[in-house]
């Protein structure tokens, strides 16, 4: 053998050495998304990819804020009452989010979270909370009035109003976080409550918005899934005043089964009966799914359901 063709082998030993080496570490990278190894990814790879393996994942941290205030106007009820006054109540219970998948810059689901509960944007959950208690809704306009303790609020009649005010995530999976928002305000006996959900993405954080979730090209025959199950329901509460939509829901929560969507008050049933629930399979929808939506599903099907935050 020729120092020539010794030389050839050890080379080319040597090419399949390196070459073993690069596979091991490609390997290596898809199977755990070492951050160490991604001078190595190829550049048509997105390195978001690398960096968010399901297995890294971290826990959420939450933190329970809850405040309350009760007021009394100056303005009497009746003239020769001076016992009898108007009064109000406001009272918040949120769980603010304080690191998701081990981020802790949440501006984005922050203010989404707020501006969707208050209905314009504040600069903290601390400022809307305090904006919202320095103004509190009394049955009729009252310009003056008093902070006090709840014992004295004996009346609950229709001299009595309430803002209830609730913010707490509900479904968790490694790829979704669910926020349900609810607001309840009381006028008197008469009582308007409103559900709306915010869909947050852990992984990249960003707010998941309608079009992510459904082919919004095929309105008319998710709407039209959507009025079956509402037959389905007007049948079930054996309600003739249940009727169909012709709007699409934009508030839901998502299941590994169903898709949970929620009717405003008056939306399908006269205006004071309530928010109603119309529940539509995920098999009967899937044609109408993105491919965002439809890929969660299938590598990320376990869904944690956090339950409903009671007072």
């Amino acid at each position: 053998m020729t120092k020539r063709t010794l030389y050839i082998i050890i080379c080319l030993l040597l090419l399949l050495d390196a070459a073993a080496i690069f596979i091991y570490l490609v390997g290596n990278i898809n199977r755990d998304g070492k951050s160490s190894l991604l001078s190595l990814r190829d550049k048509n790879v997105p390195v978001e990819k690398a960096d968010t393996i399901p297995d890294r994942l971290s826990d959420d941290r939450f933190d329970t804020i809850t405040r309350s205030a009760s007021f009394v106007a100056s303005n009497k009820v009746l003239v020769d009452d001076e016992q009898k006054r108007m009064t109000s109540t406001i009272k918040f219970k949120v769980v603010w989010p304080l690191s998701i998948n081990g981020n802790r810059d949440l501006n984005t689901l922050e203010n989404e979270i707020i501006e969707t509960m208050m209905g314009h944007s504040y600069g903290s959950i601390e400022e809307a909370i305090d904006v919202t208690m320095a103004n509190p809704h009394f049955a009729s306009t009252a310009k003056e009035f008093t902070r006090v303790s709840d014992p004295m609020l004996t009346d609950s009649g229709s001299n009595h109003t309430k803002q209830l005010y609730r913010a707490f995530p509900y479904f968790r999976t490694n790829y979704l976080l669910e926020y349900v928002i609810l607001v309840e305000k009381y006028d008197g006996h008469k009582m308007h409550r409103t559900m709306n959900i915010v869909h947050y993405d852990r992984l990249h954080h960003n707010i998941i918005t309608l079009d992510k979730i459904f082919d919004l090209t095929k309105r008319d025959e998710i709407l039209a899934l959507v009025n079956q199950s509402i037959e389905r329901l007007k049948t079930e509460k054996k309600n003739k005043q249940i009727h169909e939509t012709s709007v699409m829901p934009t508030q839901f929560l998502l299941g590994t089964k169903s898709v949970i969507f929620y009717m405003p008050d008056g939306r399908i049933a006269p205006v004071g009966s309530g928010l109603y629930e119309v529940s539509v399979k995920n098999d009967a929808l899937k044609p109408y799914f993105t491919n965002f939506y439809t890929e969660l599903l299938n590598n990320d099907s376990h869904f944690d359901s956090l339950g409903f935050l009671v007072w």
